[in-house]
């Protein structure tokens, strides 16, 4: 299993507006980094109900079916997200396969990227934990499979 770090940080921009009647409703924002080789994705985390109006494809409309069959409805705490791969040198999003689930009462994270373009196709089940110190630039969860202190 390819190492994984995923780091969750408070959307300042959420509530704000983008246009006539569009509001920015991402509650969280994040990014995911892949060991192994390396590849970094972004996140955007909505509340449930808003998450799953976002959903555009037939894939995407599945993918909430699979969710709300397994339980998971709008009256739980839980925030969802698809995927963007990030390319560092170009600056570019890419939406890919997948998505992800945070759920901060059982400080659990989901995470499903179905990336053949980049080679990634796994899901990972990851111990989520709030971070001590908040504020501008440093996250407000973490989700990793690995020691992030260690050097690698």
């Amino acid at each position: 299993m390819r190492d994984i770090a995923v780091r969750g940080f408070v959307n300042d921009k959420c509530g704000t507006t983008f246009g006539k009647g569009l509001f920015r409703r991402a509650i969280f924002n994040g990014s995911v980094e892949l060991g192994s080789p390396k590849e970094k994705y972004l996140v955007d985390y909505f509340e449930f109900n808003d998450w799953i109006n976002t959903a555009k494809t037939d894939v995407q409309m599945a993918d909430v079916k699979k969710l709300m069959d397994s339980g998971v409805n709008g009256d739980d705490e839980i925030y969802c997200s698809w995927i963007q791969h990030y390319n560092p040198i170009s600056k570019t999003k890419t939406k890919v396969g997948g998505f992800s689930v945070y759920a901060p009462n059982t400080q659990e994270l989901y995470i499903a990227i179905d990336d053949v373009l980049n080679g990634t196709s796994e899901d990972w089940t990851l111990p989520a934990r709030l971070c001590k110190t908040a504020g501008a630039n440093k996250p407000i969860f973490v989700a990793t499979n690995i020691d992030l202190g260690a050097s690698h």
